[in-house]
């Protein structure tokens, strides 16, 4: 290999350190602005994770979310089953056909929210960057319910919802990605333990 050769790969690969290295800054930084990811479960008193093996999943509604962009957007039901078949599958759960124990359905809407920074003056604490006077911020506030249900009993045993900012992330496939992804994880986290 000649010099130039040499001198060409080492600027290659430095080029390439550079890439990877203002990508994970990116991320970080998109990871450490991005808006809080409420969660809340419910599930039957009488629940036993270990009693089922198998999932299948039902068609999501045909309703209308609320917003037109994200009404059948194939990239968002797509996004939102990978990521509850990764945590189901990361719980133990294998996917399984007509006979499954259970079924896996969601619900998704989004809606204009409003974020009052009065109240929070009123409890005894500032937001940053905030003066003293009432002020409100509108947002899409986005909510996917997942259910778990028993399938032969046709009853339901598990409800997750997570609820987030989502403002900004629908029509932008990789913000809403993430949203979805890190939602679902969270979510996840609070089923019981098998």
């Amino acid at each position: 290999m000649t010099a130039i050769a040499v001198a060409r790969a080492s600027v290659a690969r430095r080029a390439r350190f550079v890439r990877s290295a203002l990508a994970a800054t990116v991320a970080i930084a998109l990871g450490a602005c991005a808006p809080a990811i409420t969660v809340g479960v419910s599930s039957a008193t009488d629940l036993a994770p270990a009693a089922y093996r198998t999932y299948t999943w039902v068609m999501p509604d045909q309703f209308p979310t609320g917003d037109p962009r994200l009404d059948n957007n194939p990239f968002f039901v797509e996004t939102l089953k990978r990521s509850v078949n990764a945590e189901l599958q990361r719980i133990g759960f294998t996917e399984g056909g007509a006979n499954a124990d259970l079924t896996v359905h969601f619900h998704a809407t989004v809606q204009r929210g409003y974020n009052v920074y009065e109240v929070d003056q009123h409890a005894g604490y500032l937001q940053p960057g905030f003066d003293r006077t009432q002020q409100v911020r509108e947002y899409e506030e986005g909510t996917v319910v997942v259910d778990l249900a028993d399938r032969a009993a046709k009853r339901l045993i598990w409800r997750g919802w997570m609820q987030t900012d989502l403002s900004g992330a629908i029509g932008n496939d990789a913000l809403l990605g993430e949203r979805v992804q890190r939602g679902v994880r969270k979510l996840f986290e609070k089923f019981p333990a098998r």
